[in-house]
């Protein structure tokens, strides 16, 4: 007989829900209490951010990290270092966070989307190619949910259109492809530091790259573009990050393979508990044997047809059974996004009708991109989780899915 779901009046699978955290320990909290007490709060005369920065770049093997305020600061100054500006258009994904595309409208430059591939729900490289025109000056490259995307590809083809290729590595920290770590391949990588992320600073990020140019300028844009004291050689931000923020991400950071192992075993454990629905009722990204999984997000593609209710109606049954670490990324494609499609701008029409471009705009249909926004379901990994976790989400899928079959 069929378990009645909670949603359906049954029994939750797990009455204390599972609800993410990030992991903080005893040395994470002295680290962060001991910069509190010496006073010294600021990146400017401070130690923490040029600590944190030298370790970035061994362990991503970069020459240079500059840290930043949140992940989509990094994707700003990344933008703006290798010369984005009016005119421009840059290709990127349509399944992804808003910040990948409205840092290219803060840039003044106009997103162009790519379709993504429906295997690994990253951008396609064949969909570049198709994309770019006599304005692209850059691809935004997203590692979605910790699952790099095809660079060896995607390099190629910048090679050989003089494209930069920036790498949105803020749910990808860890993660690695053919051996080479995300966020190292690309002229410049970004990366997250918001709570869910691989390491937490609570708000921050950075920018890496083996550019020497390209890091001068980050660094100028990060500080108010100031090259001596009160000397501006460009337009800047304020986009610097604390000093207590920069000691928590190095704490972290030393142990950042341990987060890695525990939230790989989860995804592992599900795997193995959920495989007997797999191809049936779902179907999830498998990382191929040279890509090295960082495991922000467990991504889940329903089989509609299969089903007798919506996605929602699922996620929300999962919610019920105490998984409510379950969520939806991302329900609505950027391209299907109203500040997309009514063309939102920063006054005057600019980017949209800079008279630097002066070309017509329209956004037309994606179909792999829509199809996995209408299916997807999300797990949010955390780096507490346990084994048993994985095995209660597991079951709460299955009971749910097989409940609700067609």
């Amino acid at each position: 007989m069929q378990e009645l779901p909670a949603i359906e009046g049954g029994k939750p699978i797990r009455p204390n829900p599972l609800r993410y955290k990030p992991w903080i320990t005893d040395d994470d909290i002295k680290l962060v209490i001991d910069v509190l007490k010496s006073g010294q709060l600021s990146a400017i005369g401070g130690r923490w951010n040029t600590a944190l920065e030298q370790e970035l770049t061994k362990y991503l093997s970069t020459r240079h990290a500059i840290t930043v305020s949140n992940g989509t600061t990094a994707l700003h100054v990344a933008l703006k270092a290798v010369g984005v500006g009016p005119g421009d258009e840059v290709i990127t994904t349509p399944f992804t966070f808003a910040a990948s595309a409205t840092t290219i409208l803060h840039s003044n430059a106009i997103p162009v989307f790519a379709d993504i591939n429906k295997e690994t729900l990253n951008i396609d490289p064949a969909s570049i190619e198709e994309a770019i025109t006599d304005r692209t000056k850059a691809i935004v490259v997203v590692h979605l949910a910790g699952y790099p995307a095809e660079m060896n590809d995607i390099m190629k083809i910048a090679q050989e259109r003089g494209l930069y290729v920036i790498e949105d590595t803020a749910q990808a920290l860890g993660a690695a492809y053919r051996g080479k770590m995300a966020g190292s391949i690309g002229h410049v990588g970004t990366l997250s530091f918001y709570p869910t992320k691989t390491i937490t600073t609570g708000e921050g990020g950075a920018v890496v790259t083996n550019d020497d140019e390209i890091a001068r300028s980050a660094k100028l844009l990060r500080n108010h573009g100031e090259t001596g004291k009160y000397y501006y050689e460009l337009i800047g931000y304020n986009y610097r990050m604390t000093e207590f923020q920069a000691a928590l991400g190095y704490s972290q950071l030393m142990r950042i393979e341990e987060i890695i192992r525990h939230k790989e075993t989860f995804a592992k454990v599900l795997m193995e508990e959920i495989q007997d629905v797999e191809n049936d009722l779902i179907q999830f990204p498998r990382p191929k044997p040279y890509i090295r999984h960082a495991w922000h997000l467990f991504q889940l593609l329903l089989n509609l047809e299969k089903l007798r209710v919506s996605r929602d109606r699922v996620v929300d049954a999962l919610r019920a059974e105490g998984i409510e670490a379950s969520t939806v990324a991302y329900p609505i494609p950027l391209h299907k996004e109203p500040i997309i499609m009514n063309m939102a701008n920063h006054g005057k029409g600019c980017p949209w009708s800079c008279p630097y471009y002066g070309k017509k705009v329209s956004y037309g249909p994606l179909p792999n991109a829509e199809w996995a926004a209408e299916r997807v379901v999300t797990i949010l990994l955390g780096p507490l989780y346990t084994t048993e976790d994985a095995v209660d989400t597991a079951k709460a899928i299955k009971r749910v899915l097989n409940y609700y079959r067609r």
